[in-house]
Order: structure tokens, then sequence, then C-alpha cells
């Protein structure tokens, strides 16, 4: 916030700085504004006049075309042709370049003065030159928001900015069109061209395909899978019925083998003694020698020999019983007969697996003739399809071609203009306001940036540290009154800027009492000489006795300012012995006030200046006035007023506002300085009321800003009337 506030004051501050730089400058200002002003008026009268014509189009194909297409199926084509491919700004390209000009040109005959046809970017852009001779100039603008194009063509001729306006319209259309043409006919070659190609590729597809299905013997690929699946799937069935066989017998094998296993010497089954004799013969003798060793051992030991031959024919016995068991199982019919079953059982499985395998290696090939008839099929179906949609694009294509769609619709003709479009009075004067306004601006500022003068009593400070009494504001009187404040009421402002300085010439001298004050300035008609005759009336409104001294002697003006008084006789009479000072003393007709004229203009001032009589006379005049106010001439002219100012108590240097510049003031200080004398102090003088810094408080207080009534401060009346300042 801090911030901004102190960016609005510096702005505040600039801006009033511009307005009083502008004050200042005022009629250089108001001079820029009206040449500019008069010089557009007079181009407005001067220049041709030009008349615009526009024509409009819109970018984007018609309804009913759309619709056409949308119902044909063909909404791609529509869209292309909706203005989505070419958006506003290539459209606007393509209706402004330079064939689509020339020929506007050429249908047209547009020539120059001279009989030669215009260049296309002399119609593009007209350019000043082409505003002030009138030459004919298109431009294609696109409406705000929309997709309407305007064209606008503008000349010194309405019927030729009206047939302009609708030729370029044409043109462009014209132009839309046949390059839809172009890009239908260009689509439609291609896609001919490509159905030849796809034709031919599609035929090479189905010979392939025929070639491979002969080399293959198939016929139906398909069917010949289905029934080679069909007869693996039974040859494995019926291999798993053999196997479920084969583990059958191998179980009735097991189970006869088990149970052979369980017959031994004291247990022989039925059927193995019916079907093995030598066993029922052997089974009975062992019986028997069983029933002889029971009978033996009734009578006899164990160990008695024929106990003991006995036991060894059981011996044998069993011995031939267990060989002819083993014999009898190894024969054994019903286990022969599995045996058998089980043989050819796993024979049948063999045989059923070699036909799985020779099934299986067949269907294996079926893949491979699968993917190069499938690929040979997929070729040709690709080929087809390909061939289907160029066929239906060759269609939309012929059907688009036909209807000449353009994304370029007109919409609206050109009208013959009634009123001519430029040069436009109004339009101007603005124009010429606000160039002037500008260039005034640049103007003030280039002029203040290099204008050296002093303007306010602060600038007096940067240079020499004087004593600052004050300004003398400048105001403009009829040429018949006088340049006097005695005129004023002791209320006007003039009178109280002088009684400022008054006071401020009271305080400077505060010290060391100042009976006799010189007047001087850097150059002629900085207002001195009216200076020193008002601050004298100041000094006499106060009730003091004041002489005003005319020690100009070259260019004496002080008699002028009093009606009753002349420059018959005067300080030369004086000085040179002719009169004494008291006869040459005139009154005024202003109460406490006398002036002693500078009398006739002598051959040698300077001598006269510097003479030790002139000092003799300030002493006597000093005992008969409280003060005397001496008129010097121009400090950097002349040296008179360095030296005049040597015997007197102060001098005030009267600076003119807006005209002594800061290089004049340091040489005016260095002419002092390097004298040893430094004066009282400073008086700005003619300042502007309006330009000053001060004015809006002055106005305030006053109520004017012009000082009516008032005392001219410089000597505008004097230069009029051949005086001096």
């Amino acid at each position: 916030m801090e911030v901004s506030r102190v960016q609005v004051w510096v702005f505040s501050m600039e801006l009033i700085n511009l307005v009083a730089m502008v004050r200042r400058r005022k009629w250089l200002f108001v001079q820029s504004v009206v040449f500019f002003v008069f010089v557009a008026a007079l181009l407005a009268m001067v220049l041709p006049k030009n008349y615009e014509a526009t024509a409009r189009v819109l970018v984007s194909s018609s309804d009913s075309s759309l619709s056409i297409l949308g119902d044909l199926g063909l909404s791609e084509i529509a869209a292309g042709l909706s203005g989505g491919e070419d958006d506003i700004i290539t459209t606007i390209a393509l209706t402004t370049s330079r064939p689509q000009i020339e020929s506007l040109i050429w249908q047209l005959q547009l020539r120059d003065d001279d009989g030669d046809l215009y260049l296309a970017e002399e119609v593009l852009v007209a350019g000043l030159a082409g505003h002030i001779t009138g030459r004919p100039n298109l431009i294609v603008t696109q409406q705000q928001g929309t997709t309407i194009l305007d064209f606008t063509a503008s000349s010194t001729d309405p019927q030729l900015s009206q047939i302009m306006a609708d030729t370029a319209v044409l043109l462009s259309v014209q132009t839309a069109q046949e390059r839809s043409r172009e890009d239908t006919r260009a689509a439609r070659l291609f896609v001919e061209q490509q159905l030849r190609v796809v034709e031919e590729e599609f035929d090479s597809a189905m010979r392939e395909m025929a070639e491979a299905q002969a080399n293959e013997d198939v016929l139906d690929l398909e069917a010949e899978m289905k029934a080679g699946i069909e007869r693996v799937s039974e040859l494995m069935l019926s291999y798993e019925d053999n196997a479920a066989n084969i583990q059958e017998v191998r179980a009735k094998i097991s189970e006869q083998i088990a149970y052979q296993g369980r017959e031994h010497i004291g247990s022989v089954s039925p059927r193995t003694s019916q079907l093995k004799l030598k066993v029922q013969a052997l089974q009975a003798q062992l019986l028997a020698l069983s029933e002889q060793r029971a009978e033996a051992l009734t009578v006899k030991t164990s160990k008695h020999p024929d106990v003991i031959d006995i036991d060894a024919l059981i011996v044998q016995s069993e011995t031939a019983l267990q060989e002819a068991l083993s014999e009898q199982h190894q024969m054994d019919p019903l286990l022969q007969d599995l045996e058998s079953s089980l043989a050819g059982f796993i024979e049948k499985g063999a045989q059923i697996q070699a036909s799985i395998d020779s099934e299986t290696e067949t269907f294996g090939q079926y893949p491979d003739k699968m993917r190069r008839i499938s690929r040979l099929e997929l070729a040709a179906n690709a080929a087809e399809s390909v061939y289907t949609a160029l066929q239906e694009q060759s269609y939309q294509i012929g059907v688009a071609e036909a209807m000449r769609v353009s994304d370029l619709q007109p919409i609206e003709v050109a009208a013959l203009p009634s009123r001519h479009s430029s040069p436009k009075l109004l339009i101007n004067l603005m124009l010429g306001l606000v160039l002037g306004t500008g260039f005034g601006l640049v103007l003030v500022l280039l002029v203040e940036t290099f204008d050296d003068s002093i303007k306010e009593l602060d600038d007096l400070s940067e240079t020499w540290g004087i004593t600052r009494l004050g300004m003398i504001p400048w105001f403009s009187v009829p040429r018949d009154r006088p340049h006097l404040i005695a005129t004023l009421e002791p209320t006007h402002p003039i009178s109280e800027a002088y009684r400022t300085v008054r006071n401020g010439l009271l305080f400077a001298s505060v010290d060391s009492q100042l009976r006799t004050l010189g007047v001087t300035s850097g150059m002629p008609q900085e207002g001195k000489s009216t200076f020193s005759a008002n601050i004298a009336v100041s000094l006499a409104r106060d009730g003091q006795r004041v002489l005003i001294v005319d020690c100009d002697l070259r260019r004496n003006c002080q008699h002028r300012f009093f009606a009753a008084t002349s420059n018959q006789h005067g300080l030369t009479d004086v000085l040179t012995g002719e009169m004494r000072s008291a006869e040459a003393i005139q009154p005024t007709g202003v109460a406490n006030l006398w002036l002693l004229a500078s009398g006739p203009v002598p051959t040698d001032p300077a001598k006269l200046v510097e003479s030790e009589r002139l000092k003799n006379v300030f002493e006597e005049l000093k005992k008969n006035y409280d003060m005397i106010v001496v008129d010097t001439p121009p400090a950097l002219v002349v040296n008179d007023s360095i030296v005049i100012s040597r015997i007197l108590d102060g001098v005030v240097v009267v600076v003119e506002a807006n005209k002594t510049t800061h290089k004049m003031w340091s040489d005016l200080s260095d002419r002092f300085s390097s004298s040893d004398r430094q004066p009282t102090g400073v008086v700005l003088n003619k300042v502007s009321t309006e330009n000053s810094r001060y004015s809006r408080y002055y106005a305030s207080y006053t109520g004017s800003t012009s000082g009516v009534g008032g005392v001219l401060s410089g000597d505008s009346k004097n230069k009029r009337e051949g005086g001096k300042s």
C-alpha cells in the first residue's frame, strides 16, 4: 500500500510538472496542435475521395450439399468440404495470394496513370502513397466470431469499388471450386490406379490358393481334419479297451500263480490230483509209507534201522511229489491259456498304437497345410476388401466431383457506395488533434530538456548560494498605464510581492545598515529598471525618504516611469560639476520618493562611474535620504555595476524567469566573486503565474491568473516604446 501511495504521489508530481511545462510553452504546444489540425483538414479537402464496397462470403459448404452427401453415406467427404480442412487464416491467405490478385488486376485492367498494370502488392497494401493517390485497394478480413469473410474494395470510382469486390469474390469462389475439383480428380485417378493393382493382387491370391489345394491333395481341409480327428478318437478308445483286457488277463495270471504257490506236498488240490496221475500215485505211496512208519513206531524206536529206512523212503517220496507238483504247475493249461490271451492283447495294443502314431503323423501335417492355405485365403480376402472399399471410394469421389462443392459460398454482393469512406473531415481533425497534441508534448519535453533557463527560485541556489529575496509575478497592462505599483492598492498582489522583497532586504541587512542599494541584472531586458522604480515606491510607502539614482549612463530610462520627471538634467551634470545634486533631484509625484535621473549621455560613462566624485555624491545624498536605490547597467554587458557596487551598502540581482540561463547565472557569480563582492540577494522576475508551480495557490488567493489591472514587472511596454529594462 505504501509503495502504491508513493507511486501515485510520484505520478502526480510528474503530471503537475508536465502541466507546468506545457503552460510555460503553451504557444509552442498550441502551434503544434493548430498546425497538425490545419494539415489534417487540408488533407481532408485536397486528397481524392475513396469509396468502399464490401461483398461477403461464408467459409463452409452449403447445407443442401452437405445433406445430399450425408444421405448418400458420404459423411467423410461432407466433413472435408465443410471448412475443416482449410481454416479461416488459410482461406484469407489463398484469396489474397499473388496469382489471385494478379488475375483480378488483369480482368479489371487496373492501371496507373502511366498505363501500367498495378502490382499485386500495391493493390493489397495501399500505404500512405496509395491513400494519397487514390490507388485501388482490396482488403479481406474476418468478421469477429464468425466464419464470414468481408471483401472490401476501395478506389476513387464507386462503380470500380463495387466491381472489384464482386469480382474478387467470384474469382475466389471459382478458384476454390477448381481447387476442390483438382483434389477430387487427383483422388479419383489415384483410386482407379489402386483398383487395378488390387484386382491383380486378388487374382494372384486366388490362383495360388487353388494351386496349393491341388498340390496338397486337399479338397476340403476342414472336413479332412474332422475325419482324421474321429479316426484318432476311435483308435484311442480301442487302445484303452485293449489295455483294460491286458490288465484283466494279467490279474488272472497273477491269481493263478498265487493259487499254485499255495499248493505243497501236504496240501494238493483235487484239480491237480485229477490232472496229474503221477501226483496221485506219489500221494498214495507217501500215505502208505506214513502208515508203515506209524505201525513200526508202535514196536520200534525212531532210531531203529527199519524206521530210518521208512523215513528215507518218505523223504524220497516227498521230493518226487514236490517235483511232480512243480511240473504240474508249469504245464497248467489254464495258465497257458491266460498267457496266450495276454500275448494276443499285447500284440493288438501295439497294432493300435502303430495306427494311432500313423494317424497322428498324418494329422500333424494339417497345421502346415492350414497355415499355407489360410495365408493365401487371408491375402485373397484382404485384396477383396480393399477392392470393395476402393470401389465405394471411387463412387463417393465421383459424386463429390459432380457436385462441385466449394468451401466459399457468396452470401452478399457489394452495394454501390453512395458516400466516400475517406478522407473524413472529422476523423482527420481528431487525428490531427491527437498527433498535434502528441507532437506538441514531445516538442515541449525536448525544449524543456534542452532549456537551460532558470524557472524557479530553487534553481538559483544550485549554482550560487546567495539570499533569495522573492519573485515578482508577470502581469500585462494597457499601453497607456505606467509600470508602477504606485497606482495599485497596497494589498494588490504586485504590491505584496515587492513588500516581500523589501522585507527580505531588511532581514538580509540586519547586521549592517542598508542605506544605498544597487540593482543590476545579467543581461538587458530582464526588468531591473522596473524593479528599481517599484522597490523604491514600496520603500517610500513604508514612510522612508527614498531617492532613485539612474546610474545606467548608457541607456537611461527611470525618468519614463514618472510623468513629472525628465532627463534634461541629472547625475552626469552633478558628476561633471555643472549642477549640485539638490538642483538635479526631481520630485516624482509619489509621496516620499524623488529621482536623480542619469542626465545627458556622456562621452565616457566608465570614467564617470569610476571617479571619486560618484562616491562623494552618494555620501552627500545619504544625509538627506533614508534609502537610495541605484539603477545600474547589466553586469555581464559592462563592468559599471561591479564598480558602483563597491561604494554601495548592498546590491540586488534581478533575474528574468525562463530567460536567464544557468550558464549566465554562473558567469554572473564568477563576475562578482572576482571583484570580491557578494550581492545582498537575488529576485526572480517576470514569473508567469500560469506556469509557476505556485500558480494554483496564487489564483485561489487573488481570484485571477492574469493580474488584471496589475503592473508589468518586466519592461514589455518599454520594449514597444524603445525604452530599456
